[in-house]
């Protein structure tokens, strides 16, 4: 099972570095996080997870090669994601920032303005 899993999140990664290699605008910084934090590495660890519980098991056990097979690929995967993501990141000038509060540049006190004259009379 957790084979199938880890095939299923390196598809899902695979597919989210492909959609940003293609079209430029998905590679913002929610999406760089989602393949080099959660994606690749869970991928990666549940992989590496399966083929540590296949240790002990023989080849001519019914099912072995295929979750073996489901593992390299899981991971070939996975590794070919964060590679065109680094390569992604590498190549870009700059990451623009997800900007969920207003900046301190906003809320400082500015000095060039200037009071108006007061009115004499009346």
């Amino acid at each position: 099972m957790l084979s199938l899993l880890a095939v299923w999140i390196a598809l899902a990664t695979f597919a989210l570095s492909v959609v940003m290699l293609a079209y430029r605008p998905a590679f913002t910084d929610v999406t760089v996080v989602l393949v080099l934090y959660f994606g690749s590495p869970g991928a990666l660890c549940l992989a590496g997870l399966t083929y540590w519980s296949l240790r002990g098991e023989s080849a001519s056990t019914s099912g072995v090669p295929q979750r073996r097979q489901q593992v390299f690929v899981a991971a070939a995967l996975a590794i070919f994601a964060a590679a065109a993501v680094y390569y992604l990141v590498i190549q870009s000038e700059k990451l623009e920032p997800v900007v969920l509060e207003t900046s301190s540049v906003y809320h400082t006190p500015r000095n060039d303005i200037v009071a108006p004259p007061p009115v004499d009379g009346a």
